[in-house]
């Protein structure tokens, strides 16, 4: 059959000829539903010989609701921010499990694990503004690699400068060197010694002057 010239009915869910969904009443000349679906619900006993309205079966997915599943398994951990928009996604999508098939519930089910870990990271109480700047400071000195939660997620990193603002390090989780401000960093331990590379830290002291509002510690002197 070629493309074009069928249409698949979502009542009876079997894909049938254009000729099978003929209308006279539309513009279009095609109806949604096939013949049949449209005969057996005439057919159906109801008050006052009224017309049944042909209604999609409860197991069947809306465009929208697919479209809100698939962006939610393609990227759960997005979804993690606890704020009220993000929370209510996540609740409905949970109320429509049962409109799921088994492979898109698996699917659903993994994202869900993934949304619940870093909602359990964001919600991990802070450590105190004082330990973290001594961590930083011990690590700086020390050429120890910290393992920090930034924003809700854990990275590990390589501090190369740090001041009262800001942090630059070798990020391993992107394999190149970042800029972290030290109040957005949530906790902080050492994970033990890293070989300090001279390139970098050159690099890293570049990239402090570089910072958004960034105002040297020391006074010029007169």
């Amino acid at each position: 059959m070629r493309r074009g010239s069928a249409k698949l009915c979502p009542l009876c869910d079997e894909v049938k000829p254009l000729g099978s969904f003929h209308d006279r009443k539309l513009s279009t000349g095609i109806g949604r539903y096939c013949l049949d679906c449209k005969a057996s619900a005439r057919s159906a006993v109801v008050p006052a010989r009224r017309q049944v309205r042909p209604v999609r079966p409860p197991s069947l997915l809306s465009k929208s609701d697919i479209n809100k599943s698939l962006s939610f398994s393609e990227d759960p951990v997005k979804y993690a921010r606890g704020t009220a928009k993000s929370l209510e996604m996540v609740a409905y999508l949970e109320s429509i499990t049962y409109k799921l098939s088994e492979g898109q519930l698996a699917t659903y089910r993994a994202a869900r694990a993934k949304y619940d870990a870093a909602m359990a990271v964001r919600e991990a109480p802070s450590q105190p503004r004082g330990d973290i700047a001594q961590a930083l400071s011990q690590a700086l000195a020390n050429r120890h690699a910290l393992r920090i939660r930034y924003k809700g997620a854990w990275r590990t990193i390589d501090p190369y400068v740090v001041d009262e603002k800001y942090c630059v390090a070798f990020c391993h989780l992107v394999a190149d060197i970042r800029t972290f401000r030290t109040d957005r960093i949530e906790m902080a331990e050492q994970v033990g010694p890293f070989i300090p590379n001279s390139s970098l830290e050159q690099e890293a002291k570049k990239r402090i002057t570089q910072a958004p509002s960034y105002r040297p510690t020391y006074r010029r002197r007169r």
